[in-house]
């Protein structure tokens, strides 16, 4: 008889922690530089990430500024996802700039850095008028920004391709295009003026 406790705890055990589950958030494990981070995710952010082509970069580039209190809405989130394109779009800039610097002389990286760096500079500049277009609820303005802040990561990768050298900066553009494009489905998508 001893060994029915056991059991009967088992399942009581079991059955209180899959109804939780039900009803519990998505988590994930998000890896933040050499470590694995468990994030508790939103379920309404979920929704709103479910419906982009890159779900874990929507994820992982939004909660960092999610505050407690902050509306889980498109339009919201929209605003949090152009805020994290600036940050990662500066560390870009940091990085081809210091690349540039350390390059060798060669033409062909130096004209390649430059175009990654101008392109950068630009996608930062746009970031007032997406905001200001978000805020005036201008749907075709905000499209257009957007749609050429991606073609501006891929103009930059493809510089590299076209000079037949292997780029060192493909893995940050590659984020930026996935989370700019992310911002465009987004606003195509779900936010409604």
């Amino acid at each position: 008889m001893k060994h029915l406790i056991p059991i009967h705890v088992f399942f009581l055990f079991f059955m209180f922690t899959t109804s939780s589950i039900a009803l519990a958030r998505s988590s994930y494990n998000v890896r933040q530089g050499d470590q694995t981070l468990p994030v508790v995710i939103n379920p309404k952010l979920q929704r709103i990430c479910d419906q982009t082509d890159n779900l874990v970069e929507c994820l992982i580039t939004t909660v960092p500024f999610l505050h407690e209190k902050a509306a889980i809405i498109p339009a919201s989130i929209l605003k949090i996802k152009v805020e994290a394109v600036d940050i990662k779009t500066k560390e870009a800039l940091d990085k081809a700039s210091k690349l540039l610097l350390y390059s060798s002389n060669s033409k062909p990286i130096t004209n390649c850095f430059n175009i990654c760096i101008n392109n950068y500079k630009s996608i930062l500049e746009s970031k007032h008028r997406i905001l200001d277009a978000i805020l005036l609820g201008d749907d075709k303005q905000l499209r257009v920004e957007l749609s050429s802040n991606v073609d501006k990561i891929y103009h930059c990768e493809d510089a590299f391709e076209e000079a037949n050298i292997k780029s060192p900066i493909t893995e940050i553009n590659s984020l930026l295009g996935k989370m700019i494009t992310n911002s465009l489905t987004i606003t195509i998508d779900m936010v409604h003026f």
